[in-house]
């Protein structure tokens, strides 16, 4: 239990250093082929407040205000020691449609890099928050 209140804390860090002192934080992933924005509430949990991805070709979205694209709602959002873990479902949660896994760096530009996976597309990103 401790190992986890100490990823949690420390993805709290992560954003509130590269951001200060606002309400909501956010995740922003590139790589070849893929984009990840991902607007996160600043908790003590991983709260998504809404997304946009693109990868593979496909465009999903959690709204309208976010892009256009294939409506997807968070599944689950999970923090640790290790990094953050982000699986976004359908509407009727029947499918998982796009997974988000990434790992601390040690990095202060991109403290965060991973993997976006849609389908049988997976595509390498590296993030930074703010």
């Amino acid at each position: 239990m401790k190992a986890i209140s100490r990823g949690i804390a420390a993805v709290a860090a992560v954003l509130v250093m590269a951001t200060g002192a606002q309400a909501s934080e956010g995740l922003m992933c590139e790589g070849k082929g893929a984009t990840v924005d991902v607007a996160l509430g600043r908790l003590v949990i991983v709260g998504v407040l809404g997304a946009y991805v693109e990868v593979g070709g496909n465009s999903y979205s959690t709204g309208p205000e976010r892009g256009e694209g294939i409506p997807i709602i968070t599944g689950q959002a999970f923090g640790d020691d290790d990094g953050i873990k982000i699986d976004f479902v359908d509407s009727n949660v029947e499918e998982i449609l796009v997974k988000v896994r990434l790992t601390y760096t040690g990095n202060e530009d991109e403290p965060l890099a991973g993997t976006v996976t849609a389908g049988d597309v997976t595509a390498d990103i590296a993030c930074m928050a703010g």
